[in-house]
């Protein structure tokens, strides 16, 4: 239970800071998505259930952000602890290297997949701009991630 509410004030915190705090720490237009970065911690940590609870509520905390197809990102949330809940399943997740591998992996996916739904709804996303998104924004989350995980990482009952 302490865990569960660990991870909602983690996921309140960086839905507050990632819109407002996060622009001023910018690199080539492009902040760390780290939310996704929660999403991916807690499917490593939860259960499904438990991970997929907290990716829905990730998602539509992100959606109520963004101007857009609402519901997109909380689908995508789901989608992400589905399956990286069943890879952990399958593998050993526990340095932070292969936790930076699996969130640039999951979030160059994620804004690949965000920006051809954009794309195919009408919305003109210049091919430039569309693949430094894809490719230094998943870069920047991923090498900021190890830093969300430690200050995580104390305030959870069992160790990652």
């Amino acid at each position: 239970m302490r865990n569960n509410l660990v991870f909602l004030l983690g996921i309140v915190i960086v839905g507050m800071l990632q819109p407002m705090l996060l622009d001023y720490i910018k690199i080539f237009n492009t902040k760390p998505d780290l939310l996704l970065v929660i999403v991916c911690l807690s499917s490593l940590f939860f259960n499904l259930r438990g991970a997929l609870v907290l990716s829905v509520f990730a998602g539509l905390f992100k959606d109520a952000f963004l101007i857009g197809t609402f519901g997109l990102n909380a689908l995508l949330f789901c989608l992400w602890s589905f399956l990286i809940v069943q890879l952990a399943r399958k593998i050993v997740i526990d340095s932070n290297f292969l936790r930076m591998c699996l969130v640039f992996i999951i979030v160059a996916l994620h804004n690949t997949i965000y920006g051809l739904i954009n794309i195919y709804s009408g919305n003109f996303i210049p091919l430039g701009i569309f693949l430094r998104i894809v490719s230094v924004g998943s870069l920047y989350t991923s090498v900021v991630s190890p830093l969300l995980f430690r200050i995580i990482k104390p305030f959870l009952a069992k160790p990652l």
